[in-house]
């Protein structure tokens, strides 16, 4: 079997990760550079795994000619030119991927991603690829080469750093004194025994006591110094990382978050703190103890060369028993912090549907679920920890054998009159610092790769390329133009179907539908957080992909669906601004408008503390205030998504009167399934299983067999006092 292929492997992070994993190593074959949480959000993997069309898609759009084949037998795999991904089932239940590279002999040559790569006989294989499905990817001119290389990887740890290198230089410098004057008291104590004890003179003894306790003085002050230098570096350094880190998460487009959890990008945040220990660890501590070590050993090899050999001959043992102990600690890190992500979530998504977790009686679910995610981050943190132990063990037995011998060596030294009581001591003092100085380098490497796998977690988030704003800049928007438009997310069928519909300015125009029907999937893509997979969107005639991203965003004013308030007071929810001229334009803006009869009847007026989510005001509410942010903007597009289903009548009425005196200057496209809404519309477009049904004015529609006529019916036949409304 080829051991190259091994570079290539990557190991899926969970059970649902196979997929993924299977199409990174395919990536890394071909010389790009995969990143799994895109790869995830490309094939549209989930919690129960990745469809084989999720699959197809992802690997299509990231550069790839893919075929997907169904085999006769084992023996068509000889056929294939390049790696391909075959679907299997293991133990009769488990739909997993695995990489077929090609034929050894009699044996097949497996990528496994839950294992590596193995090698496997045809009996095996044929047992779990029951479907014998499989998919040939061949990259094409659209496949990108990974440019950076792995030097590339830390280039942005290099850069924070740099800008500290002054601060960081002193404190080496200062732990290099340190280390030095860490000798004082090997050569204090063997001067001490040897040399004035015996005299006994009393004047020798106060000075040198005086110039040992100067030394330490010294030495603490030193160490003080050092140490205020690290604290200032790691502030710095941690405002540098968290601002590019956020900085780059913010640009990531939104399609990622659509396919997040919140707990888990909080706790790669969080898990950030592990560099700023390690970059700390590696001036402050790490290089001092090779000092210490290098400075010891000579000072061993200057009283005795035969110990200064015995104590030699152990530092490569450290060596090898790091050696051993690395890979398993990167896996068991690795895990720890998948298992403490989903924990983090976890504890996010019940806190915050607290709501439905009481009123549906659920809260024994919920803390059943949670108790088991729990217990599964601490069994992660145990199996870390196991390995933490049996390292210390091994670490301390070897410094045990470093004491024991230095002592039996040195000792018969004395018995022999080659080496004095005095030297004994500053050889045990000498020998015994190196030990633990040796443990502390060995424990670093757990610390290291702890950093090194949250750097590569964070990675995995500002990795990922960031949105592209450049473009043609928009004085204003006149007009919509949807031609033929289809949309599917990774992993599904087209939820839109070659959709053609206009949004014109001085009408209101709707997008009629039932739920899941896909009309808000449409404001989506209106406000280029997500492109079509076929047709095209205009914007006053030219492509939305060539619109410059902040002046289509700030000319489009959407009203969603879902309502994000943020926990602060009530003006800053409208005008989303600390500028205090901002604020009181905003309450002026609210009076001219009518908005104000509303906002005034809040408990605090315009200070209102609208709390987490607008807990503090009713859905009718939050929906107002929703409004009152997309129109202050002034924008030439007014995108409003089921915005009055939560209003009261009156204000209902208010919202819609407001819109007819709006849509003259504006153009104003509403999503709804509510028949008054749509009535009061110029123009109506009827979007039925992801397609455009019918279009025209409502009174031409109502007239004709469609969804919104049949629903018009539906309203006139309801019964009202035992009679109905056509009667």
């Amino acid at each position: 079997m080829d051991k190259s292929l091994k570079k290539y492997f990557v190991k899926q992070h969970g059970q649902s990760d196979c997929g993924p994993a299977c199409l990174a190593t395919i990536i890394k074959y071909h010389g790009g550079s995969p990143n799994l949480d895109e790869l995830r959000r490309t094939t549209g993997t989930t919690q129960t795994g990745t469809k084989l069309l999720g699959l197809y898609q992802g690997a299509q759009a990231l550069g790839f000619d893919v075929e997907g084949l169904e085999a006769e037998g084992i023996d068509n795999l000889k056929e294939l030119e390049h790696p391909a991904i075959l679907h299997v089932i293991l133990e009769n239940r488990l739909q997993h991927y695995v990489i077929f590279y090609g034929f050894q002999g009699d044996k097949i040559v497996i990528n496994d991603p839950g294992k590596g790569v193995e090698l496997w006989d045809k009996e095996k294989l044929n047992k779990v690829w029951q479907s014998k499905a499989l998919l040939s990817l061949n990259p094409n001119n659209d496949f990108k080469q990974d440019t950076k290389g792995s030097k590339g990887r830390y280039h942005k740890i290099i850069e924070w750093v740099k800008e500290d290198f002054n601060i960081l230089i002193a404190s080496l410098f200062l732990g290099l004194i340190i280390a030095v004057f860490s000798l004082a008291t090997a050569i204090f104590s063997q001067k001490l025994i040897d040399v004035i004890l015996p005299s006994r003179e009393l004047d020798k003894l106060i000075i040198g006591l005086t110039l040992f306790a100067l030394i330490l003085l010294i030495k603490m002050g030193l160490n003080y110094l050092r140490s205020t230098f690290l604290i200032t570096q790691s502030r710095d350094f941690n405002n540098r990382m968290i601002g590019s880190f956020f900085g780059s998460l913010l640009r990531i487009p939104k399609v990622f978050f659509d396919s997040k959890k919140t707990g888990d990008m909080v706790a790669r945040m969080n898990d950030t703190r592990r560099i700023q220990t390690t970059v700390s660890s590696l001036i402050g501590s790490l290089l001092i103890e090779f000092l210490v070590i290098i400075i010891s050993l000579i000072g061993v090899f200057v009283y005795s060369w035969q110990v200064g050999l015995i104590v030699a001959v152990f530092i490569p043992v450290y060596a090898i028993v790091l050696y051993r102990l690395n890979n398993p600690i990167i896996e068991r890190q690795k895990e720890l912090m998948s298992a403490y992500s989903l924990n983090e979530s976890n504890y996010i998504d019940v806190i915050n549907g607290i709501t439905e977790v009481k009123g549906t009686n659920t809260i024994n679910l919920f803390h059943k679920s949670t108790t088991f995610l729990y217990k599964a981050f601490q069994e992660s943190s145990f199996r870390l920890g196991k390995i933490q132990v049996k390292f210390q063990l091994l670490t301390e037995l070897l410094n045990i054998t470093v004491v024991v011998a230095v002592i039996s060596v040195a000792s018969y030294f004395v018995f022999q009159d080659d080496l004095l009581l005095g030297s004994l001591m500053a050889l045990l003092s000498l020998s015994g610092s190196i030990g633990p100085s040796l443990t502390k380098i060995a424990l670093f490497n757990i610390q290291f790769q702890e950093a090194r796998v949250a750097f590569d977690r964070m990675e995995e988030f500002s990795g990922i390329d960031e949105e592209q704003t450049e473009g043609i800049k928009l004085n204003e928007i006149s007009k919509i133009t949807c031609k033929e438009v289809s949309f599917n997310y990774p992993g599904s069928l087209d939820l839109l179907k070659k959709v053609s519909l206009d949004v014109t300015k001085g009408r209101i125009t709707t997008l009629l539908g039932e739920s899941g029907s896909g009309k808000s999937t449409f404001i989506q893509l209106l406000q280029r957080f997500y492109s079509p997979s076929n047709g095209k969107i205009l914007i006053n005639d030219q492509q939305i992909e060539k619109i410059e991203v902040s002046s289509l965003r700030s000319r489009i004013a959407v009203m969603p669906q879902q309502i994000k308030i943020f926990n602060s007071y009530l003006v800053f929810n409208i005008a989303l601004s600390e500028d205090q001229r901002e604020l009181e334009n905003v309450i002026k803006w609210c009076k001219e408008t009518g908005f104000d009869k509303f906002f005034s009847s809040f408990p605090q007026g315009y200070m209102t503390l609208l709390g987490e989510e607008g807990v503090n005001i009713s859905g009718g509410q939050k929906q107002l205030v929703s409004l009152a942010r997309a129109l202050y903007k002034n924008p030439d597009v007014i995108v409003i998504d089921e915005g009055t289903s939560a209003m009261d009548r009156a204000t209902e009425s208010f919202v819609l009167n407001l819109l007819n005196k709006l849509k003259k200057d504006k153009a104003i496209f509403v999503i709804t399934h509510r028949m008054k809404v749509a009535s009061l519309s110029d123009y109506i477009y009827i979007l039925r299983n992801g397609q455009i049904e019918d279009e025209g004015e409502p009174d031409q529609l109502v007239n004709r067999s469609n969804f919104y006529s049949s629903s018009v019916q539906e309203l006139l036949d309801i019964p009202v006092f035992g009679k109905r409304l056509t009667q």
